[in-house]
């Protein structure tokens, strides 16, 4: 697979699900890219991530 000139439309479907929820960090995010990478044949490294910021509106829910 050569790399693209252009982010793939189909990758950049799923950024847009992906960042248009409403709590998302980098893990989320780097979910979405190694699935894409994965689902096309590409080995994706497994990187270190630092965990997803709390969601602000955790504290209605106590």
């Amino acid at each position: 697979m050569t790399w693209p000139n252009t982010i793939p439309s189909d990758l950049r479907k799923a950024l847009d699900n992906t960042l248009g929820a409403r709590s998302v960090g980098a893990a989320e995010v780097w979910g979405a890219v190694k699935e894409w990478l994965e689902l096309h044949g590409a080995e994706a490294p497994e990187l270190p991530v630092e965990p997803s910021p709390p969601d602000p509106w955790d504290w209605m829910d106590q």
